[in-house]
């Protein structure tokens, strides 16, 4: 009798653990670039590798990163960066924001022109 009650107990405890449990939304937002599967859009695939382009890349991404105004999608955009030129993608929270993120992207010393694609997500 004694192992019909703990194991009743033990199933009402089992039963509720997953009442409040919240799925986490998808960190992937490449659905929500749009045009990135045209096959002449600019995509990270095909960005060049060279170490001044990577090193400039990283700077832009600290930059960004580091701004604690912004919202998680604006810190994680799409930075691709050739020669001086940065285009930005992805969806961001506002226009407030998609506006901060090419402000600090310019602010890097190695950046000659923006190219801004950000989206206000809806």
């Amino acid at each position: 009798m004694r192992n019909i009650a703990v194991l009743g107990c033990l199933l009402i405890a089992l039963n509720g653990m997953g009442v409040d449990a919240k799925e986490a939304p998808n960190a992937d937002n490449s659905a929500q670039n749009a045009g990135a599967e045209r096959k002449e859009a600019v995509t990270a695939e095909k960005q060049d590798n060279k170490k001044s382009d990577v090193e400039a890349l990283a700077q832009i991404r600290k930059t960004i990163v580091d701004d604690n105004s912004l919202s998680m999608n604006a810190k994680n955009a799409k930075i691709l960066f050739k020669n001086g030129l940065v285009t930005l993608k992805g969806p961001v929270d506002s226009e407030a924001e998609k506006s901060r993120v090419e402000e600090l992207a310019k602010s890097c010393s190695s950046v000659s022109s923006v190219k801004n694609l950000l989206t206000i997500k809806k």
